[in-house]
């Protein structure tokens, strides 16, 4: 699933509500609301609040919408690699905030999460069991951003956090 393809699948629906319900002023804010979350970071539960308190929008987009916002609110639902699922999911319980999600740079097909943090590599490994097809990662390259992290070897998805300057 890619986040800004289904947001904007779920806009063309609105517009179209929009053209067959002129008078409904809240497929209009819906989405408004729904153009400004440009990322799966900026998911905050504003369209499910909308929907729940608007009692007579159609049941169908109103359901679509909430398990989009559902869906994406989930950053682990992003990534295909069990093991990474596991890993975000651990670093999110520990209430590690999330500072990017998407696909990393130009060339990288995959999407990568990076958490604010520094990732203790061989602790992580340890504790999660990650098997070897889940590989370290380190970029110490400052104009590109020094980061460490896990890379799956077979989706090239990657979790990083801060690399430690010594």
């Amino acid at each position: 699933m890619d986040f800004l393809i289904d947001r904007d699948k779920l806009i063309k629906k609105l517009e179209i509500l929009i053209r067959e319900n002129p008078n409904v002023p809240l497929f209009r804010t819906l989405k408004y609301h729904l153009q400004l979350q440009d990322s799966s970071l900026k998911i905050n539960g504003v369209l499910s609040k909308i929907i729940i308190d608007n009692q007579e929008i159609n049941s169908s987009i109103g359901k679509e919408i909430t398990e989009f916002e559902n869906h994406y609110k989930n950053i682990a639902n992003l990534i295909e690699s069990k093991e990474l699922k596991n890993l975000i999911e651990y670093l999110v319980k520990k209430k590690i905030s999330i500072n990017f999600v998407g696909k990393a740079w130009s060339e990288n097909v995959s999407t990568w999460v990076y958490f604010n943090t520094i990732l203790n590599l061989s602790k992580i490994r340890k504790k999660l069991s990650l098997s070897e097809n889940i590989i370290e990662h380190k970029n110490t390259d400052p104009r590109s951003g020094l980061e460490a992290g896990f890379i799956d070897k077979i989706t090239n998805e990657g979790v990083m956090g801060n690399l430690k300057i010594i």
